[in-house]
């Protein structure tokens, strides 16, 4: 089981590349994506797309089993204790969501391993440069 956790606003090549790369770790792979309101808490701006548009465009991309949304509350990641995942994924540039899930597993240990992902053309798909496009 993979665990996947990712904002996934307006789905791309990258996002998709993400997903396929993850999938071929696991057999069932659920995305965790945060709720409009933690976005705008974690990015400093609202989605472009609404918490439902983005879960239905994943759903519809078939590269994913599972969407389910993330915690209201950063850091306490109550998601891990309902899913259990033997893998998180991590996007290439995710590096401060990785610190933040090893502090967590100070307190909290799991057999779950980390791994970040590939980037796949990142100078091209990246949703900041997208944005700006």
């Amino acid at each position: 089981t993979g665990l996947l956790f990712g904002t996934f606003d307006e789905l791309h090549e990258g996002h998709r590349a993400m997903l396929r790369e993850a999938r071929t770790f696991v057999d069932h792979l659920t995305v965790v994506l945060p709720s409009d309101d933690t976005v705008t808490a974690m990015k400093g701006r609202a989605p472009i797309q609404s918490w439902e548009a983005r879960a239905e465009a994943l759903r519809s991309s078939g590269l994913v089993d599972t969407t389910i949304e993330g915690d209201r509350e950063m850091g306490t990641y109550t998601v891990l204790e309902n899913v259990h995942p033997d893998i998180l994924f991590v996007g290439y540039d995710q590096q401060e969501l990785v610190k933040d899930l090893e502090r967590y597993f100070q307190t909290h240990p799991t057999t779950a391993i980390i791994r970040t992902l590939t980037p796949y053309q990142p100078e091209r798909y990246k949703s900041s440069i997208l944005r700006n496009v």
